[in-house]
């Protein structure tokens, strides 16, 4: 696999320095899974972070930080042990990594899809940010999806087939950045359907272009 459309250095910034909020970090940790390029860039940052906080004089930090630590600890305990993501076969079958598959039901024959229109199905990842949505696509081979622009900013990350817009074509592990000044009309591959995770803050804004 091969992988043409990598993160931004910008994005990849924010996340490895904790700024993205959850919705965000799970499609950049999905990318980042499926492509050697992004997690070697990913390493490298972490390595001069990790330099830059060694040069840094320490600081004695409030007992109100440790008891956040312990907090956001107790999350992602019960998170872990909680009754989803126990069925890795479905998950692999389309490409899906773990970071995205563990927020679906164990029982992925009652996934909740929901249509979208022109045959486009959706799940929405039931996560706790406010701030943007996550979803799950599914768009049947060949097919397009409505002609369309943007309120905000736009993830994509593709994890089976492929789809081809005005900005580029996307396969398995690509990950493209959309801002709110783009109008695009992503078009499936022909052969098998595309599943992709979209991550929005914002509602999109649909033309009356077929």
């Amino acid at each position: 696999m091969k992988n043409t459309n990598h993160i931004s250095d910008e994005l990849l910034l924010d996340y490895s320095t904790g700024a993205l909020t959850e919705a965000w970090s799970i499609a950049v940790a999905a990318h980042l899974s499926m492509c050697p390029r992004s997690r070697a860039a990913y390493s490298k940052m972490e390595e001069l972070g990790g330099a830059f906080l060694n040069s840094v004089n320490p600081e004695v930090l409030s007992e109100s930080i440790f008891e956040s630590v312990l907090d956001r600890l107790d999350d992602d305990i019960e998170a872990t042990n909680s009754d989803v993501g126990k069925d890795p076969e479905w998950a692999g079958r389309f490409g899906i990594p773990t970071v995205v598959s563990d927020y679906f039901a164990s029982d992925t024959k009652k996934l909740p899809w929901k249509s979208l229109g022109l045959g486009v199905n959706q799940i929405v990842l039931e996560t706790r940010d406010k701030s943007a949505t996550a979803r799950l696509l599914k768009i049947p081979a060949g097919k397009k999806v409505p002609h369309h622009s943007h309120h905000g900013r736009e993830l994509t990350v593709v994890f089976s087939g492929g789809f081809t817009d005005a900005t580029g074509t996307y396969g398995p592990g690509d990950i493209q950045e959309v801002s709110s000044s783009v109008e695009h009309q992503p078009w499936a591959r022909k052969g098998e359907d595309c599943i992709c995770l979209a991550v929005t803050d914002a509602p999109l804004k649909f033309s009356n272009i077929a």
